[in-house]
């Protein structure tokens, strides 16, 4: 990695703690004040725009997810970070794929709740899944890796392909 790359990381990592410390010390913190913590988390470290999601994501977003219902609590924040932006969404979708290196059954379940919670669009998820390793894929995530997570997200993106066929074919009888 270059050094930028390096310190980048290094940013990140402390912008994440940042972030975790304030959710935990804070558990009723309002969507304002989160949001707002993590723009000054990524602005104090000089990190990118964008990297908002990421920061976010990797803070409050943990292994038992499901059981802490984390993503229902914490979508309105990843939603008033996204804004409905398409590209902050696919960064939303790389984060996830970052988070689930170790555990690609979670990726799926993760872009299911975030979909339902209205703050991944269709479009969106569609979009990641034609696209194959794009731009928006974090480096740390190989080849290898981000193919058996598209895998394990097919379920959730054959449901939309077929939900968005019949949107198109009202008139089918099911």
């Amino acid at each position: 990695a270059t050094e930028a790359g390096v310190d980048d990381e290094g940013a990140m990592n402390l912008a994440v703690e940042g972030t975790r410390k304030f959710l935990e010390e804070n558990p009723d913190a309002s969507v304002a004040a989160i949001v707002e913590l993590v723009t000054n988390q990524q602005m104090a470290s000089a990190l990118k725009a964008h990297d908002k999601i990421h920061i976010f994501i990797r803070a409050a977003i943990t292994p038992q997810f499901f059981k802490n219902k984390e993503i229902e609590k914490y979508a309105p924040v990843v939603q008033k970070i996204a804004n409905g932006n398409k590209i902050i969404e696919r960064h939303l979708i790389a984060s996830l794929e970052y988070i689930c290196m170790d555990k690609p059954k979670n990726f799926a379940v993760m872009i299911k709740q975030f979909y339902d919670e209205d703050v991944l669009q269709e479009e969106t998820i569609l979009e990641w899944a034609d696209d194959g390793r794009s731009e928006f894929t974090l480096a740390a995530v190989d080849e290898e890796t981000r193919a058996a997570l598209r895998g394990e997200a097919e379920p959730v993106v054959v449901w939309l392909q077929e939900a968005d066929s019949e949107d198109e074919d009202s008139d089918s009888d099911d």
